[in-house]
C-alpha cells in the first residue's frame, strides 16, 4: 500500500495526513482557481486582513533585504551588483553602490547576501555594511567562480558606500546552489551559508559532493577552503575563525555545521536559536534549527532518515558509460540508503513534503509539480502586543515555486515545528526575500525578475510569465484598504492595481510585458489556438511521424519546453544556464536533438527518465521550428533510436 504524503515535523508532532493521491491545493485568490499540484492540503490565511500594492519594481534580482537604522530597506540586486536603498512608503530608490569584480550568472551567481552592522549610523564608528557575491577567476568562455566576503563602509557625507575590503575570498562557488545569505547574529559573529553547488545533481551530476567532507587541519591553515561547501560558516567581522566555533573531527574552522544542500534561508530568533531552510532534491525541503558542529545529512540523507523516495548514489564514481537513466541500474553502482549515514545526525524540525518512494517525480508539469516548495528565506515573527496576532511565534518562509508566503507555527519555546504551515499571498510570482518593519505590521517580499513558477490562473500548472518581477510587495495588517482580493497586479513603480489587473495583466510598466495567457515565445494565446501552458490530454496529443503537422506537433511542445526548458534555455530561445537555441545550427540534426533530451549534455540534465518519447518528440519539434529556426520535425521514431 502506498504511503499517504505527509508534512514530517519533529515528534511529538509528526503525522500521517488524511489526504490520498496527489491532491489539488485550493489557495488564496477569490474566484480564480490556482492549477499548481501539491500532495498534501495547505491551509490558507486570511488575505483580507491585509492590504497590498507594489512597492516598487524595476529591481534586478533582488536578493536579500534588510531593515536600516535609517527606517528604509537596503537590498542587493543580484544580477546588476547593486546596492540599493529603497523608502518603505513612497518606494524611491537610491543607488548605494554598484559592486566591482562581480560575476553574475544566470541562477545563484552575482550579488547575494547583506547584513549591517547593528551599530551602522550610531556614532560609534563601525558603519559598515557586509556582502557575499560571486567572482570569476576564469574566463568568460571558460568561468572559474568562487565566492568572497566583503565590507563596505557607509560615507555620510556622500551617502555611498566605500572602502571595500576583502574578509575571506575563495569560498566555494559554481553555477547553482551557491546559497549566499550573510548575518550577523546576536553574539556579533557572521554566519555566511553555502550551498555544495548543485553537486551530483542535473547538469552538475558528475561533480563530487563535498556537503560531508571535511577540512584537515592542513587545508585550514593554508587557507584552502574547498570543502566548505554545503557548509554554514561562522566567522569574526574581520573574517578570521573564532576561537569558540566547535571543533570537528579534530579540526577546528569557520565551519559551524554541515551536510547542507542549498541553504539560502538563516535567520536568529529568539535566545540565540538559528534557524535555517533548505531546498531538498525532488522532496523533502527543510526547516532547520542550526546547532553548532551539526551535520544535516546531506546527500546522505533528503528530510528524515525515512527511506522514502531518496536513495544516494555517488555519480562522481560512477562509470562513464552508465546513464542515469539506466533501468534498472546495474549492481556495481552503489546505492546508498539514508539509514546509512555515519555518526548522528540533527533532525529537521519539518520537512515539505516527504512521499512514498514510487512518487511519480517530474511526470506531471516537470521540477514545478514535484513535491517541494523551494524555501528562498526564513525570517522569524513575534507579533508582540501589537502585530499580526496570526502569525505570532511563527517562522515565515517565502517560496520560489508556489509565490506563496508559508507560515509555520513553532512551539512556544520555538524549538519545535507546531503542525501545518499556513499558506499566504499567493500570486504569480517568485518570492525571494521576506522583510517586515519594526513594528510588526507592514510585510515586504522581494520578488525574482525572471524563472519558471506555478500558474495562478487557469488551468495551466507552471509558467515563465510572472506578474510582478523584480518587485517588492508590500502587505500592511489591519490597513482600512484591505479587500478580498491581494489587488497586485504588473504595476509600474510605486502603483495601486486592481485585482481586475492582476487578471488581466494591464497596468503602465506592463505595456511591455507579455499579458496573462501570452506565451513570452509566441505571443500567442489559448483563444487563437496556443496552449495557455497546460499539459495537453490523451485525447488532444499528437503523435509524431513523419507524416504529422509541423504546426500542430511544435504547438504541442510549446507548453512542455516551458515548463521543463525555459528557465535554462530562455523563453525565446536566447540561452542562460543554458545553450542559445534561436539559430542553432545543431538542432538541424534531429538525432543529436533527441540524443541530448534523452541523455542530457554537459551540464544539461537528462530527461529520459521523466519525459515519454512523444513529449521528446514535441519539445524537440518546437525548438528546431521556433525563433527562425526551420528544420522539421523530430519524430518519435528518432527519439526511441536514441534511447
Amino acid at each position: 500500500m502506498q504511503r499517504k504524503p505527509t508534512v514530517r515535523v519533529t515528534k511529538p508532532f509528526a503525522r500521517r495526513l488524511s489526504t490520498s493521491g496527489i491532491a489539488a491545493v485550493s489557495f488564496l485568490m477569490a474566484g480564480v482557481s490556482h492549477a499548481q499540484v501539491t500532495p498534501v492540503d495547505v491551509p490558507t490565511g486570511q488575505d483580507e486582513l491585509f492590504s497590498s500594492r507594489v512597492l516598487t519594481s524595476g529591481l534586478d534580482n533582488p536578493w536579500a533585504m534588510q531593515w536600516g537604522p535609517d527606517d528604509k530597506i537596503w537590498l542587493t540586486e543580484r544580477t546588476s551588483g547593486e546596492i540599493t536603498r529603497v523608502d518603505p512608503v513612497s518606494g524611491t530608490q537610491q543607488l548605494l553602490l554598484t559592486v566591482g569584480d562581480l560575476y553574475a550568472g544566470p541562477q545563484h551567481e552575482g550579488l547575494l547576501g547583506l547584513a549591517l552592522h547593528p551599530e551602522l549610523l550610531d556614532g560609534t564608528g563601525n558603519d559598515y555594511v557586509y556582502v557575499g557575491h560571486t567572482v570569476n577567476n576564469g574566463s568568460e568562455s571558460e568561468p572559474d567562480p568562487s565566492a568572497r566576503i566583503v565590507r563596505y563602509t557607509w560615507d555620510d557625507r556622500t551617502q555611498q558606500l566605500t572602502e571595500p575590503m576583502v574578509l575571506i575570498e575563495g569560498l566555494p562557488a559554481w553555477n547553482d546552489h551557491n546559497a549566499g545569505r550573510v548575518v550577523i547574529g546576536p553574539d556579533m559573529k557572521l554566519y555566511y551559508s553555502i550551498g555544495e553547488q548543485g553537486a551530483n545533481f542535473g547538469r552538475n551530476l558528475r561533480r563530487p559532493n563535498l556537503a560531508q567532507e571535511l577540512p584537515s587541519a592542513e587545508e585550514v591553515e593554508s587557507e584552502n577552503w574547498r570543502t566548505y561547501s554545503g557548509k554554514i560558516l561562522r566567522l569574526n567581522l574581520d573574517g578570521s575563525i573564532p576561537e569558540d566555533n566547535p571543533t570537528i573531527e579534530g579540526v577546528r574552522s569557520h565551519i559551524y555545521s554541515y551536510g547542507h544542500r542549498n541553504p539560502q534561508g538563516i535567520a536568529f530568533g529568539p535566545n540565540g536559536t538559528l534557524y535555517e531552510t533548505e531546498h531538498g532534491p525532488s522532496s523533502d525541503d527543510e526547516l532547520n534549527i542550526i546547532k553548532p558542529g551539526g551535520n544535516y545529512g546531506w546527500p546522505i540523507v533528503a528530510g528524515f532518515i525515512d527511506e522514502s523516495a531518496y536513495t544516494y548514489i555517488n555519480w562522481s564514481e560512477v562509470p562513464a558509460d552508465i546513464d542515469e537513466n539506466t533501468d534498472p541500474l546495474p549492481d556495481s553502482v552503489q546505492q546508498t540508503p539514508e539509514s546509512t549515514l555515519e555518526g548522528k545526525m540533527v533532525d529537521p524540525l519539518a520537512a515539505y513534503w516527504t512521499v512514498e518512494t514510487n512518487y511519480p517525480f517530474g511526470v506531471q508539469c516537470g521540477y514545478i509539480c514535484d513535491p517541494t516548495i523551494a524555501p528562498s528565506s526564513v525570517f522569524y515573527y513575534d507579533a508582540g502586543d501589537d502585530g499580526i496576532a496570526e502569525w505570532d511565534n511563527s517562522v515565515l518562509i517565502p517560496t520560489l515555486k508556489h509565490g506563496i508566503l508559508y507560515v509555520q507555527p513553532l512551539t512556544e519555546d520555538g524549538q519545535e515545528a507546531k503542525g501545518m504551515p499556513v499558506a499566504w499571498f499567493n500570486t504569480q510570482n517568485r518570492y525571494r526575500d521576506i522583510l517586515v518593519s519594526p513594528d510588526g505590521r507592514e510585510v515586504f517580499i522581494a520578488t525574482d525578475a525572471f524563472g519558471s513558477a506555478s500558474q495562478a490562473y487557469g488551468e495551466g500548472l507552471s509558467t515563465t510569465v510572472l506578474h510582478n518581477p523584480g518587485a517588492i510587495l508590500k502587505f500592511t495588517y489591519g490597513d482600512e484598504a484591505a479587500s478580498a482580493g491581494l489587488g497586485l497586479g504588473s504595476a509600474d513603480r510605486n502603483g495601486v492595481l486592481t485585482a481586475a489587473d492582476a487578471v488581466t495583466g494591464s497596468g503602465p510598466a506592463n505595456a511591455d510585458q507579455p499579458k496573462e495567457w501570452e506565451d513570452p515565445a509566441t505571443g500567442g494565446s489559448a483563444a487563437n489556438g496556443v496552449s495557455d501552458g497546460s499539459e495537453a490530454t490523451a485525447s488532444d496529443a499528437v503523435e509524431v511521424g513523419d507524416d504529422s503537422d509541423v504546426v500542430e506537433v511544435a504547438e504541442q511542445g510549446l507548453p512542455k519546453f516551458i515548463a521543463n526548458c525555459a528557465s535554462c534555455h530562455g523563453a525565446n530561445g536566447e540561452g542562460g544556464a543554458g545553450a542559445v537555441l534561436a539559430g542553432n545550427e545543431n538542432l538541424a540534426d534531429d538525432g543529436f536533438v533527441a540524443e541530448t533530451i534523452v541523455h542530457g549534455l554537459g551540464y544539461m540534465p537528462a530527461f529520459g527518465n521523466q519525459l515519454s518519447n512523444q513529449d521528446i518528440a514535441h519539445i524537440g519539434t518546437y525548438i528546431r521550428n521556433s525563433w527562425g529556426n526551420e528544420f522539421g520535425l523530430l519524430t518519435e521514431k528518432t527519439v526511441v533510436e536514441e534511447r
